[in-house]
């Protein structure tokens, strides 16, 4: 049986709800205020996604534009792979679950109505299919742009390949934010899991299966954690502190040996003027004798061969004797015919 996390459409169990009274809840630590806060949180963030979208736009389109022309290059394989993962991930509607968890958090009578646990373990089994749906992503968009970077130090296509590859980046980058606050998210359920109530005779998930603990281990997530602080500055408070950390380890010295690496002396300076002068001399003279030979070449007895194959292979129309010949294939007898003629209207005009 394939594991829950991996089904892009998967069946929501039936939306029941258990009852607990405010000073039971406290008694037993369920924080129903703490726990709508959370969902709110995760609404929130999906609100965000913008710019993400736009993205994803860009590369269908871009897909649709590249798929003839590149269609057998490796980096535009994994980019279509990159956007069918998308696909899967607009597919699973996760923001509509966590609205459906939200909505049933009710208060009744004084007493709080609360989703029973087999919905918050679908809300949970779909974060974790959502996250490993965004490792995939992860990789694949890294992937793409590894083969159109050297796509590009080759020279080819670089124009489009620089957009693509932009765009990429860019989806790489809002992946894995969103790759950590989906971390975030089922961390902060996961401990609300133990604290509800089944609602039923059975449980929701089978009992070969069962839920991380902690799901960035899961993922193996093994890039260097941030404190998030989930607000609309978080993305510019990351982008400060890679910044900085990779600016902090360069050093005084560093700099300096990059400096004096980059200095060119004046005599270095002098002779590359004097040898670009030479060159040009050069470029001069060989392009003076380049039209001195075309010039002689009109007059060359072994350019064009055999001069029967040369005239029915050419689209010029054919000679009547009209016309001056003055090449060294020229039959005998036509250039005394040329010399009759001309000589006959010479004489036409003497005698006029």
């Amino acid at each position: 049986m394939m594991a829950f996390w991996n089904h892009v459409t998967l069946e929501r169990p039936p939306r029941t709800m258990w009852q607990i009274k405010p000073p039971d809840a406290k008694r037993t630590g369920v924080d129903v205020s703490q726990f709508k806060k959370t969902l709110s949180t995760v609404i929130h963030d999906f609100e965000l996604m913008d710019d993400l979208h736009r993205n994803v736009a860009v590369l269908n389109r871009l897909i649709y534009r590249m798929k003839y022309k590149f269609r057998n290059d490796k980096g535009f394989m994994f980019m279509v792979k990159l956007g069918k993962a998308l696909d899967n991930c607009y597919r699973m509607c996760l923001k509509n679950d966590y609205v459906t968890l939200k909505s049933l958090i009710q208060m009744r009578d004084g007493m709080y109505s609360l989703p029973s646990r087999q919905n918050l373990e679908y809300v949970l089994a779909r974060t974790q299919g959502f996250g490993k749906l965004m490792t995939r992503i992860e990789n694949m968009s890294w992937i793409a742009s590894h083969y159109f970077i050297s796509r590009m130090k080759s020279g080819q296509a670089w124009k489009i390949v620089l957009i693509a590859l932009a765009t990429i980046c860019r989806i790489w980058f809002h992946t894995r934010y969103i790759l950590l606050k989906c971390c975030f998210w089922y961390d902060e359920l996961y401990r609300y899991a133990p604290q509800f109530q089944y609602v039923g005779a059975k449980p929701w998930l089978p009992n070969d299966q069962s839920l991380p603990h902690n799901l960035k281990s899961w993922l193996c997530v093994d890039w260097e954690d941030r404190n998030l602080s989930h607000n609309s500055f978080t993305g510019q408070q990351l982008i400060r502190k890679i910044m900085s950390e990779a600016y902090s380890n360069i050093t005084k010295e560093n700099i300096n040996t990059l400096m004096l690496d980059e200095e060119i002396d004046d005599s270095e300076i002098d002779d590359s003027e004097t040898d670009n002068s030479r060159l040009t001399q050069n470029i001069k003279v060989t392009s003076n004798n380049n039209v001195k030979n075309k010039s002689l070449s009109n007059n060359d007895t072994e350019d064009i061969g055999d001069r029967e194959t040369f005239v029915s292979s050419s689209n010029l129309p054919p000679n009547d004797g009209c016309t001056s010949i003055k090449r060294k294939h020229m039959n005998t007898a036509q250039g005394m015919s040329f010399k009759k003629s001309k000589n006959h209207a010479k004489k036409i005009e003497i005698i006029l």
